[in-house]
């Protein structure tokens, strides 16, 4: 597969602040982040996002792009803004939620993610949820412009009983985002790429059902006091897949 970047949703390092995060990823091989909110949003000031960028950038990173962001026809200034706050950082993406059948919210969303030239990515969230599949996900997604898309969570669709490999193929080139997350059952997360996520598998997908073209995301929720080592064990068995090696 070609060179890919390898990035990191910060909802991993939740428990740390921007500073934090930048000096955790320090000489690792995490080159883009997937933004949580809670450390950067539409909310903040003109010159907490100017150093937040200016960090960034110190540390060879770039935001590939933020969420996962909640959207209603019923609050059309919040996704205005958060569009418009993504397109200036420069992401590929927005992971959002919208509910499926609000046809108006999508409506607007598309409308706005074409005139800010960024991807609108549908989150799905495991069990009970209303994206619970990769078929509810493309439903969604039909009779609109290809700007809204998919961020395959692998680990909500593997506690579903779904395959990366078949999310993806499902899902094809709406596929504008992926969260490399991992689950050996419903309930118990391991770092990614050591429990049911067969790397290869996923990545053969990307290439050959995609159009895929931003960074492999992964994002590690069961050690927030000390989500390093695990990430960057999970770097390591995603460049042996990458190499070819798993």
């Amino acid at each position: 597969m070609k060179q890919v970047e390898i990035g990191v949703q910060t909802y991993t390092y939740r428990r740390f602040d921007i500073a934090g995060i930048v000096a955790e990823l320090k000489d690792s091989a995490i080159t883009a982040l997937e933004l949580f909110l809670s450390h950067l949003s539409p909310e903040s000031t003109a010159d907490e996002v100017a150093e937040a960028r200016a960090r960034f950038s110190d540390a060879g990173l770039r935001v590939c792009g933020v969420g996962v962001c909640r959207f209603s026809s019923e609050r059309p200034d919040e996704l205005r803004r958060t569009i418009e706050f993504a397109a200036r950082l420069g992401c590929d993406y927005i992971s959002i939620d919208v509910e499926p059948d609000d046809a108006e919210g999508k409506e607007m969303l598309v409308k706005a993610a074409l005139e800010a030239g960024i991807l609108l990515a549908i989150h799905n969230h495991g069990p009970g949820h209303h994206y619970e599949s990769a078929e509810s996900v493309l439903a969604s997604c039909g009779g609109y412009d290809r700007v809204l898309g998919a961020c395959v969570d692998t680990g909500h669709f593997l506690r579903v009983g779904q395959s990366a490999e078949h999310a993806i193929e499902v899902l094809g080139e709406r596929v504008h985002a992926v969260h490399l997350k991992d689950f050996v059952d419903a309930e118990t997360e391991v770092v990614p790429g050591t429990g049911n996520l067969s790397y290869g598998a996923a990545l053969s997908a990307l290439q050959q059902r995609t159009n895929f073209a931003s960074a492999l995301v992964i994002e590690y929720e069961a050690d927030p006091e000390n989500p390093t080592p695990g990430v960057r064990q999970s770097v390591g068995v995603l460049k042996q897949a990458l190499e070819g090696r798993d």
